[in-house]
């Protein structure tokens, strides 16, 4: 029975490609763009992979409306858009690509439902499911690799110098090329099929998410009467707060579509009146910080994300409107404005305020570069071997930093890499501290000193940013790495 049913499978999996040839002709693309950069720093290569599921999606998009002659030809000339994100000069996760992401995700959604509600969210869940499923599988996949891969080097003593490209070679085969090709096959599987409410999705909705969203609209509710009776201002995140419950809100609504037995139907049906008035808070926050501090590119983006949310409660006023598909477009719209019409984007907005006020401002509210150092004294017992750090790589002990990430060389040889975000979020997490949090200066060198497994090394100094949603790590001063004695 498990072979016929692995052999139905391969058969299945045949057909969708037949059925996708472009959309599997990029996986195909991934895998060897991937395999390509094995040993190399190449940031267009980089840059077209981190663009590669807003073409994947595109194509996608293209393939739904291949009926129209030059929509086919679209189609079939999709896999060219790769080229020109070979050319973006972009060396970090940035606000712009973040949207980038979100937009051709909504235009999929778009693209592919129906006008409205319940087959609009129908189409939202089918994309959803079906991402899911084939990101699970190609985790398992990638693991199942990595554990076989591991197994053969540890047991037969080969290919111990050559680690880091076979887990390159692995996630090429796992999430380059099987995720594509895994996503439209579940897509092409579940489209026509109707929506089962599992049981699982039945619990999940009806006795964790919902009273769990009960809950938290009381919360913001207490916090309102708490504002109106001392008469002060909203802390400065809970507009993303309101955010997260808005969205998470109008998310669970659609999602009453396919429950036979809806427990809380009274509840969502007044989603817009209960919504408005924590919309009307997380306003009254955003607009007195634009005053006192101007806008920011991160601001910016925040008041489109509160202008949708707005919108989308006050469509669900009107009855008979396709609400989340004038919801989607909103988003779509205002998104695009933002992110690629030149001399409105938010960047464009943020630089063109903050230039109009004055440097001591913009410098005590949006440029505040706090030195985090500490002189006192380390205790080095444990520890066989010490090594000091320099930024050049003459003495064969240095560190370099690249795209916002570090790199630690002992000997000339790689032994540590990690990004800035990455070791700075851990840090304040070991020290107890949030990314919102002021930093005591009694943390500071509990902050310089990040223990590896084998090893520790010890910081200078960082310098960091302050900004609404935490800090930005300007940079990274390593000074020792010790060897750890070994048990």
């Amino acid at each position: 029975m498990k072979i016929n049913r692995l052999y139905f499978f391969g058969l299945e999996l045949r057909q969708s490609i037949k059925r996708n040839p472009v959309e599997s002709l990029l996986a195909l693309c991934f895998f060897v763009i991937r395999i390509g950069m094995l040993g190399a720093e190449a940031t267009s290569w980089w840059n077209v992979l981190r663009y590669a599921p807003v073409v994947f999606l595109l194509t996608c998009i293209f393939h739904a409306h291949a009926e129209r002659k030059p929509v086919r030809w679209l189609y079939f000339l999709s896999p060219l858009l790769l080229i020109p994100f070979g050319l973006i000069e972009e060396t970090q996760f940035t606000l712009p690509f973040a949207f980038t992401l979100v937009i051709i995700q909504i235009l999929y959604v778009l693209a592919t439902s129906r006008k409205y509600d319940r087959p609009f969210a129908y189409g939202a869940l089918n994309y959803v499911r079906s991402a899911g499923i084939a990101l699970a599988l190609s985790l398992i996949i990638w693991i199942t690799l990595w554990v076989i891969v591991a197994s053969i080097s540890y047991i037969f003593d080969i290919w111990e110098e050559n680690m880091d490209d076979l887990i390159l070679i692995t996630q090429a085969i796992a999430i380059a090329f099987c995720l594509p090709l895994l996503f439209v096959l579940f897509r092409d599987a579940h489209r026509d099929k109707p929506l089962q409410s599992a049981r699982a999705f039945r619990i999940l909705l009806n006795y964790v998410l919902s009273p769990a969203l009960m809950v938290y609209t009381g919360i913001l509710y207490l916090y309102m009467l708490k504002i109106l009776i001392t008469f002060e201002l909203p802390k400065g995140q809970i507009a993303y707060m309101v955010t997260a419950f808005v969205s998470a809100f109008f998310i669970l609504k659609g999602c009453q579509f396919f429950l036979k037995r809806r427990i809380y139907g009274w509840f969502y049906r007044w989603a817009s009146w209960i919504t408005l008035p924590t919309l009307a808070l997380c306003w009254i926050g955003v607009v007195y910080r634009i005053r006192e501090y101007g806008f920011t590119e991160p601001r910016v983006y925040l008041i489109a994300v509160v202008s949708v949310l707005t919108l989308t409660a006050l469509f669900f006023l009107f009855r008979r409107l396709p609400h989340y598909t004038l919801a989607a477009w909103s988003a779509v719209v205002l998104f695009s404005v933002i992110t690629y019409i030149p001399g409105i984007t938010a960047k464009d907005i943020g630089d063109w305020s903050q230039a109009g006020r004055p440097e001591s401002d913009r410098n005590a509210q949006e440029k505040t570069l706090l030195t985090i150092h500490s002189q006192e004294p380390v205790d080095i017992s444990g520890y066989h071997q010490l090594y000091f750090l320099d930024s050049y790589p003459e003495g064969g002990n240095y560190y370099q930093t690249y795209q916002d990430s570090l790199c630690l060389y002992i000997r000339d040889s790689l032994v540590y890499h990690n990004e800035f975000s990455r070791i700075f979020a851990d840090q304040l997490q070991k020290a107890g501290l949030a990314l919102t949090d002021s930093i005591p200066e009694a943390k500071y060198a509990e902050l310089l000193r990040l223990d590896l497994d084998s090893a520790t090394i010890l910081f200078e100094s960082y310098g960091i940013v302050r900004t609404d949603s935490g800090y930005d790590i300007g940079y990274m001063q390593p000074k020792v790495y010790m060897m750890k004695n070994s048990e």
